[in-house]
């Protein structure tokens, strides 16, 4: 019940922004795809490795104000680590654990445009949900399949292109919260995903 409350209030803040939004803001569509380095925390027998995936969606961009944009996108993410044993012969199973996630991510972004181009910071709150898993992941009924988290990064708008790079903080855990989650026979309860993505996107 706490869960789903959490994720009410969640939607009802990004349900806020797009209603403060100005009625007559520009508005641009545009498509993005880049790389996710993901890493995974807390998982007790096991060394962590970073391991690349990727990200691909679409985006919509309002200028509310010359230098505020929202930019809210709907992308699909797969995050995915490296899992090595910390000791030599240990009966713990090295290998990787992913999942795949549609994520929609609400960018606050500011910064000045300079005609040629636009840097700019940006604030990223986020919601996903998992719909696919792989390697050491284990049983649907573990996971935590909502997630939510947010981003803090930066980027650069030149012409119809823009460069995005970001850092980015799940604050839900991985597994269950009451039954926890087994990785190879371990319990990763407290696990939380975290990870830096770079991105392109093409606004038209």
């Amino acid at each position: 019940m706490k869960k789903t409350m959490k994720f009410a209030v969640a939607g009802l803040v990004l349900a806020l922004m797009f209603v403060a939004a100005p009625k007559k803001a520009a508005a641009q569509f545009g498509v993005k795809a880049g790389l996710y380095t993901s890493q995974f925390s807390d998982i007790k027998d096991f060394k962590l490795k970073n391991n690349v995936g990727v990200q691909a969606g679409v985006l919509y961009k309002m200028h509310v104000l010359p230098s505020f944009v929202i930019q809210p996108e709907l992308l699909y993410v797969a995050k995915e680590g490296k899992l090595e044993a910390k000791e030599t012969g240990s009966p713990v199973q090295d290998g990787r654990y992913g999942l795949r996630f549609i994520q929609l991510p609400v960018g606050i972004q500011y910064g000045p445009n300079l005609v040629v181009a636009r840097p700019f910071v940006q604030v990223v709150p986020y919601l996903s949900y998992a719909i696919g898993k792989g390697g050491l992941a284990g049983d649907w009924d573990d996971l935590n399949r909502l997630a939510y988290g947010i981003g803090l990064g930066a980027g650069v708008d030149v012409w119809k292109f823009q460069f995005n790079a970001r850092y980015n903080w799940d604050f839900s855990k991985v597994g269950d919260g009451e039954k926890g989650l087994k990785v190879a026979g371990q319990e990763w309860k407290a696990s939380k995903a975290r990870g830096i993505e770079f991105s392109v996107a093409f606004i038209f």
